[in-house]
């Protein structure tokens, strides 16, 4: 995983930091990640539920397959 590194923290904020991860019994870095998380808003994605959705959706709106025939026919149609 990447590291990164902070400077110049103000001597007032990593003190707060400090006290919010002792607070919530975490590390100064667990504590710095989850305010990140929390503030960016990410979300790891859990590639099989993503998959499982993508498939409910495809068959909620039944999208044709894109077979070579499906593609020829529309070129030829002009909507390609």
């Amino acid at each position: 995983m990447p590291a990164i590194t902070l400077k110049n923290v103000p001597t007032d904020l990593y003190q707060l930091i400090k006290k919010s991860a002792s607070s919530n019994f975490r590390s100064i870095n667990s504590e710095i990640l989850f305010h990140l998380n929390k503030t960016l808003g990410y979300k790891p994605v859990n590639s099989e539920q993503l998959l499982e959705r993508i498939s409910k959706l495809q068959k909620e709106i039944a999208i044709p397959s894109l077979s070579e025939k499906f593609l020829e026919i529309a070129k030829n149609d002009g909507r390609l």
